[in-house]
């Protein structure tokens, strides 16, 4: 099991150390203002021990716990996937023990949407993973 930072904000992982400029770039493409007023609240992190990960080790790294081991529902992941992939789709892991469902991607650009309402409880991982899983496991709105 992968310690998940103490953060106060939703943590954004760095799991793939191959292109700093992508991950400059990725950060500033999470982080920015959506047009609306929104932007996803994250704090990003790096940790070189997730390296090399595949899918089914990250998520066993983070095990659903939350709310009692975790501060947040969900956790997004940069892995080798994400930098490799021209849309360049996070890894999301949700953390919730009732809500446990398969992690799906997210595209940088709607990632805001998916941090803020399962922060509030506006809308339950599993629903986000459904939307992704209808077409190609990659959430985009």
């Amino acid at each position: 099991m992968a310690h998940l930072p103490d953060t106060h904000r939703v943590p954004v992982i760095r799991a793939d150390f191959s292109d700093d400029a992508l991950w400059d770039q990725l950060r500033k493409d999470i982080s920015k203002d959506t047009g609306t007023g929104f932007r996803a609240n994250v704090e990003f992190v790096e940790d070189p021990r997730l390296a090399g990960l595949d899918v089914p080790a990250l998520v066993r790294a983070f095990p659903p716990a939350y709310p009692h081991a975790y501060n947040h529902p969900v956790v997004f992941v940069v892995d080798a996937v994400t930098v490799s992939s021209p849309d360049h789709p996070v890894l999301v892991i949700g953390l919730n023990r009732r809500d446990a469902a398969e992690p799906f991607r997210v595209v940088p650009e709607e990632l805001h949407s998916i941090e803020t309402n399962l922060s509030i409880s506006n809308v339950d991982f599993r629903d986000f993973a459904r939307a992704a899983h209808r077409s190609d496991g990659v959430y985009r709105r």
